[in-house]
């Protein structure tokens, strides 16, 4: 065997080892971005713990960025291949495919910056983490565009239809999420207010059991819930009805479907003396931030701020 052919054949091997891990990679990345949105939006909560989910979640995606790595790699094995060094570094920089393997190389960094933003989540942040995160998408579709410009095996049908396949999912799935998406779930929330328009106040509660912090209630009604920036949620206990229409809206785009209103009560019987009277008590809309979710509990009881304060009061008289 010449050197010539022996460098062909080389170059064959290393071709076919990156070409089926690249397309490993790739189906692992977008089982990651599916699982992802899964995990977002809380679609599976009801049927497995949050904790599966994201450990499935972790699992694939770091699986999938390492197979992605080393079809990166591969291709510099390529004797007299056409990726130089830096052309995994630098975006289009390479003369024969600058567009495709341009775009591969950003996503590729935008999947490294997710990656490790994970283990530096409390120190970016809830809200910059995730923006960094929302990027991943993005970096999905440029990867999709990668392996249909550059890919040596796109002229099969099974292919390039399995890569359009998986990416319009993605699309989909990710435009169910999006600003139309929620202006419907607010015209049916809003519909719903309509009928609940008769109750002078409503409570509002939190299981922090099924809560897993997705954000989506602050979006609908920031001035009832936050997620601060630790990651935790704080919320008011009770609204008016001028304030109902974007908590039942955040009721509705829940995934985990952990909150729970219910009605203010007008008055309490109390033991004054021997005896029962009823007297109105006072409504308090802001409770403090517990270390969890909702409002402080003390004694097994939910206690109010105003609540704590009459009872002070009443033990300095």
């Amino acid at each position: 065997m010449t050197p010539e052919q022996a460098d062909a054949y080389a170059g064959a091997v290393v071709h076919i080892v990156a070409a089926a891990v690249g397309f490993t990679s790739y189906f692992l990345l977008w089982a990651a971005v599916v699982w992802g949105l899964m995990l977002r939006n809380g679609w599976a909560a009801t049927r497995m713990r949050h904790s599966t989910i994201y450990a499935i979640h972790m699992t694939i995606s770091l699986f999938g960025l390492s197979l992605g790595l080393v079809h990166a790699a591969a291709q510099l094995a390529v004797p007299n291949g056409p990726v130089d060094l830096i052309d995994e570094f630098v975006p289009f920089t390479n003369g024969n495919d600058p567009i495709g393997v341009g775009i591969a190389t950003i996503a590729t960094e935008i999947f490294v910056a997710a990656a490790l933003a994970v283990g530096m989540q409390k120190k970016l942040g809830y809200s910059r983490f995730r923006a960094v995160h929302s990027m991943v998408y993005i970096a999905f579709m440029m990867i999709a565009g990668h392996a249909l410009i550059s890919g040596s095996d796109m002229e099969y049908p099974y292919a390039w239809g399995s890569v359009l396949a998986s990416l319009l999912i993605v699309i989909v799935l990710w435009l169910s999420t999006t600003t139309w998406a929620a202006r419907a779930r607010r015209a049916r929330a809003d519909r719903m207010a309509a009928r609940q328009q008769s109750m002078e106040s409503v409570t509002i509660n939190v299981d922090p059991v099924r809560c897993a912090r997705f954000g989506f209630c602050e979006q609908e009604a920031p001035t009832v819930f936050q997620i601060r920036g630790d990651g935790r949620l704080s919320y008011k206990a009770s609204v008016t009805v001028d304030e109902l229409n974007p908590v039942i809206r955040a009721v509705e785009v829940c995934p985990a479907r952990a909150i729970a209103l219910g009605k203010m009560p007008s008055s309490m019987l109390v033991h004054s003396r021997g005896r029962q009277e009823a007297r109105q008590e006072p409504q308090d809309d802001n409770y403090p931030t517990s270390p969890g979710v909702g409002p402080v509990r003390q004694n097994g009881r939910v206690t109010s701020l105003a609540a704590r304060r009459r009872r002070s009061n009443g033990g300095n008289r």
